[in-house]
């Protein structure tokens, strides 16, 4: 704080480039104007790949700019450490593109360029020729700091905006204008770096975006780079065991003399050889993990001791003085971070990073060089915006072994994009722990259902190959010879209630869980004992124990009433068998225990006991009949958890509290619409979860509503909440700032399509584009049409019930349709403060109305329904009519937003989001099958006002659930009628948070 305290003195004093460069520079921001803050550019005399990247997207994103505002270089704009010879001018003349969009930029009137100096190009704060070129060739004004002034309606704003290199103990600069000033960071640029690149192993050390990760960098290049590639040496063992094996197994075939063995002994050699295979790939991996560990702990220099932590602290008590916030750059790691009545941001950098990846199994993180580029933009709507944009693409330079090892969150196409904004978003980067432990608990569910299914399947296997003559012949000195038989049937019928078990374990059953377990145990006993296979029993143990110890990730437990079912269901079955038996056995005057054992035996497969009767039907219908049971059980103990209606006043209360919070904090344009009738409610603190449980699967609409600093404790319990029910969470129309939430919690995040959002304030019908606008508006005017405002819930009831009547002309079938962006409900007296627009005819007669929900994030609202009369003639472009006037009206009460119809997948139809190869496929394929659909026609009605588009994202807990997530959807939103597809008691479901009481949500 010392030396940043030193910057803002404007009456320091220093060396020369005082009249050039200032303490601070204070600049303020026009009324309607914006901010880009952009660091660490590092721009050199030859262009890199990531300098000709920043050129396309910052170049980009200034040419889209309007309106005034500032453009903030943050800082090391400039490589002038790290070519010593270097010079701004020759920096400028190798980026031509970038060079004429800035000062096209400060060259427009109302925007203004400041270039603030940072450590690596600190020569600026000295150097008077080198600021002058700047402010020659850019029209930019250096300083030492910047702080922008912003007019909101709670006042003036100020925000600070400097390098942040000042918080760093080895970047720091004790007197700026100093030319002999030379810290420690300048010594390790100019004298250790080119040591370290003629290393090949520590090439990218300085690359690092995280320098304490040095030691870890080291280690997985050395297990990467050098070990891997030797790893070849391992296949010589291997090949020694195998021939080893070759003379023993063909010696045991002469000694048996039977030809009929041979398969299987091939079959045994095939085992041992993925055992050996499986042993080497442990040892490997240990050994990875070894040289891993023993150097991941070394550190590299006090550069980034704790990274963003000192500016974050310093952002804390600037704004306790009453700055909004900080902006700083220097450490390449973009940050937006909420403070009491502030912010602090970082806007990370636009320069080449290597950083760490996860990767498969136990494996050492994998290191791989990206091009990061992103900044922060501020503008006022209202009050002030943050947004952080972020965008990274691979640098290529990843070994074959290291690309595909990278697990989760491989770069795709690398466009930037809004990854945090406040007010609105989480945080970026995101830091709790709990939301990674579900994801890895979902991750367990995936591999145990996996390995389970696995393990049936082999289990059917070994049943249907004959066992080994030796071993069987081993076996039957101690065992009877129906002891086999009875083996082999019970293993096919343990593999069969694996494979039912396994779905179980997928939703984290916990009675799947207990079943695996045993089943698993069982099977390793049944393996001994119809053959000696060692080899299967040995996998099943290992499953059995790798299930066990990770007994937390199977929290669902069955309801009661699915129990007593269950229990009914098989009291009722045996039940049936024994009187069956008992009848049998009196008829053939057989011994009525012998009979009721060999029918029980035939349950599962057993037919070593003989019947009365020698029929093949009784044996048949008997096996089936076991099969049946066994499958009805494990459906009725495996189904989702029911759970208990709730009372009419429990109900009311927690719709008020609903109501309440999303009035405080549902600013979304979609937020209104979670008092939907069908939803159901789980609080967290100041948040509320809506949700509805359809087959299954639970559907949360829209995202959760609350104070953006209680995101992640919300979501993080309702995902637990959802887990002790076995439900799969699925997100529908989900905003783009929560899905760091969700992809933390090992979520998938689907592109759904886009919301046309019209600003009001700059609508117009003006201009040739607007033609078919104008005309159509102007042709229903002349007709005699008016539109007046109304409040839905003040309606006279007259006028109400003719509404009502002219929706349910154009709606098809009996109930409004749709889950996630419709009401389902109209003129409800509960719903105040909403907004109707209905046009009469010249008779005073209304032909079509617009029914408009709150969406203060806006600063407007959101369509809830259209309708228009369908019994008598009413003029082409009678709802465009009813939109542009709601649009006047909106402006006339200077209101900004008009969100209104929601058009599926229409960046894609639209070519504008292609990501590879598969994406160039899915657009080919909408653009054929979509464009004469309503996808298409939704799209290009919506966009003739030509909105701002809003993505919206559908959020799946696994591709694996994908199918029924995707049914549950279209039942909820009406594309599929399907009766009785719900999976809760009419009355509705509860749930707990942690300071909650129990919720409910109405009969459907």
């Amino acid at each position: 704080m010392a030396v940043l305290d030193h910057l803002a003195d404007p009456d320091a004093t220093g060396y020369g480039g005082m009249d050039e460069v200032p303490d601070c520079l204070v600049v303020e921001v026009p009324s309607g104007g914006s901010a880009l803050v952009v660091s660490d550019m590092h721009l050199g005399q030859q262009m890199s790949s990531a300098s000709a990247r920043l050129e396309r997207n910052l170049g980009d994103r200034l040419e889209r700019w309007s309106g005034p505002g500032v453009l903030v270089l943050n800082g090391d704009v400039v490589e002038l450490w790290g070519e010593p010879g270097g010079t701004v001018a020759g920096a400028l003349d190798a980026h031509p593109r970038l060079t004429a969009a800035l000062r096209a930029f400060a060259g427009e009137p109302g925007r203004r360029l400041v270039v603030v100096v940072g450590n690596h190009d600190a020569a600026l704060a000295w150097d008077s020729a080198a600021a002058r070129t700047l402010r020659e060739q850019l029209g930019a004004t250096c300083t030492l700091s910047v702080d922008l002034v912003f007019g909101t309606t709670s006042g003036t704003r100020t925000i600070r905006c400097e390098h942040g290199h000042a918080f760093d103990p080895a970047n720091a600069l004790r007197d700026p204008r100093n030319p002999l000033d030379s810290p420690l960071g300048q010594h390790i640029v100019q004298e250790v770096l080119p040591e370290l690149h003629r290393t090949p192993l520590l090439a990218d050390a300085s690359a690092l975006a995280d320098p304490n990760e040095v030691g870890r960098f080291l280690a997985s290049r050395l297990v990467y780079r050098q070990l891997a590639p030797r790893a070849g040496w391992l296949l010589a063992p291997l090949a020694v065991a195998v021939l080893g094996r070759i003379p023993v197994i063909a010696a045991a075939s002469l000694r048996s003399r039977v030809v009929a063995d041979a398969p299987r002994w091939l079959v045994a050699l095939g085992v041992g050889l993925v055992l050996d295979v499986l042993a080497l790939a442990i040892i490997g991996v240990l050994v990875a993990r070894g040289v891993y560990a023993a150097l991941a702990g070394s550190r590299f220099g006090p550069r980034g001791a704790r990274l963003n932590a000192v500016a974050r602290t310093a952002a804390a008590s600037w704004v306790e003085r009453g700055w909004a916030g900080l902006i700083t750059g220097h450490t390449h790691q973009p940050e937006l971070t909420r403070l009491v009545d502030g912010f602090y941001a970082n806007s990370g950098c636009a320069a080449r990073v290597v950083v760490a990846r996860r990767s498969w199994w136990l494996l050492p993180p994998v290191f791989q060089a990206v091009l990061r580029c992103g900044w922060v933009e501020v503008d006022v709507i209202g009050d002030l915006r943050v947004r952080l944009v972020q965008g990274e693409v691979c640098a290529g330079e990843a070994t074959w072994l290291e690309r595909r090892l990278i697990r989760g969150d491989r770069l795709a196409g690398g466009e930037t994009r809004v990854v945090a904004a406040l007010p609105g978003d989480a945080e970026w980067p995101l830091r709790d722990p709990a939301l990674r432990r579900h994801a890895r608990s979902a991750r367990t569910r995936v591999v145990a259902a996996v390995a389970v299914a696995a393990v049936a399947v082999s289990g059917l296997v070994s049943a249907v190959v004959p066992p080994l003559r030796p071993r069987l012949a081993a076996l039957l000195m101690v065992m009877p010879v129906q002891a086999p038989q009875a083996a082999v049937a019970a293993t096919v019928f343990a593999s069969v209630a694996l494979l039912v078990v396994a779905w179980g374990l997928r939703r984290g059953r916990s009675v799947a869980w207990v079943a695996a377990v045993g089943l698993l145990v069982g099977s390793a006993v049944l393996h001994l004992l119809k053959g000696l296979d060692g080899e299967e029993a040995l996998v099943a143990l290992a499953a059995a124990g790798w299930l066990a110890w990770h007994r937390s990730a199977f929290p669902a437990h069955p309801h009661r009433r699915h129990i007593r079912m269950a229990a009914l269901l098989l009291l009722a079955g045996m039940g049936g068998v024994t009187l069956l038996s008992l009848v049998a056995a009196r008829v053939a005057g057989a011994s009525a225990e012998v009979t009721l054992r060999a029918a029980l035996g035939r349950l599962i497969g057993d037919t070593a006991r003989p019947l009365p009767s020698p029929t093949p039907m009784i044996t048949s219908a008997l096996a089936a009949l076991g099969l049946s049971l066994l499958i009805a059980l494990g459906w009725l103990l495996l189904r989702p958890q029911l759970v208990s209606g709730a009372s009419p006043s429990d109900r009311a209360a927690d719709l008020a509290r609903a109501r309440a919070i999303i009035a405080r904090h549902g600013g979304d344009t979609l937020a209104y619409f979670a008092l939907r009738e069908d939803k159901s409610f789980y609080f967290v603190g100041d948040c509320v979860i809506a949700y509805d449980v359809r087959d299954g699967v639970c559907l949360v609409s829209p995202d959760p509503i609350g104070p953006a600093q209680q995101w992640v404790e919300a979501w993080t319990q309702f995902l637990g909440h959802a887990d002790r029910h076995g439900w799969p969470v699925t997100v529908v129309g989900a905003a783009p700032g929560w899905l760091p939430v969700y992809q933390a919690a090992g979520m998938r995040a689907l592109y759904l399509g886009d919301e046309a959002i019209v600003n009001c304030s700059a609508f117009t019908l003006e201009g040739r584009p607007m033609k078919g606008l104008r005309s159509g508006h102007h042709k229903v005017a002349r007709a005699g049409y008016t539109v007046r405002f109304h409040d839905p819930a003040a309606l006279p009831a007259a006028l109400a019930e003719e509404l009502r009547e002219l929706a349910a002309q154009s709606r098809q079938g009996d109930t409004e349709r749709g889950f996630s962006m419709t009401l389902s409900r109209l003129f409800d007296p509960r719903d105040t403060g909403l907004l109707l627009s209905v046009a009469y005819d010249p008779s005073g007669r209304p032909d079509a109305f617009c029914h408009w929900v709150p969406a203060p994030d806006v600063a407007g609202w959101s369509l809830d329904v259209m309708r228009r009369r369908t019994d008598v003639e009413v003029p082409n472009g009678l709802t465009d009519f009813v939109i542009i006037e709601t649009i006047r009206h909106l402006k006339e009460r200077g209101q900004w937003g008009l969100g209104l119809n929601f058009a599926v997948m229409r960046a894609v139809l639209a070519g504008e989001r292609s990501a590879g190869r598969m994406g160039d496929v899915q657009r080919r394929l909408l653009q054929r099958v979509g464009a004469d659909t309503q996808m298409a026609s939704l799209w290009r009605y919506n966009e003739k006002y030509h909105p701002m588009w809003r993505p919206r994202y559908v959020v799946l807990a696994g591709l694996d659930n994908a199918p029924s997530q995707g049914l549950a959807i279209a039942v909820a939103e009406g594309v599929l009628d399907l009766p009785g597809r719900r999976t809760r008691r009419p009355g509705g479901a509860r749930g707990r948070g942690r300071d909650a009481r129990p919720v409910g949500q109405p009969s459907s």
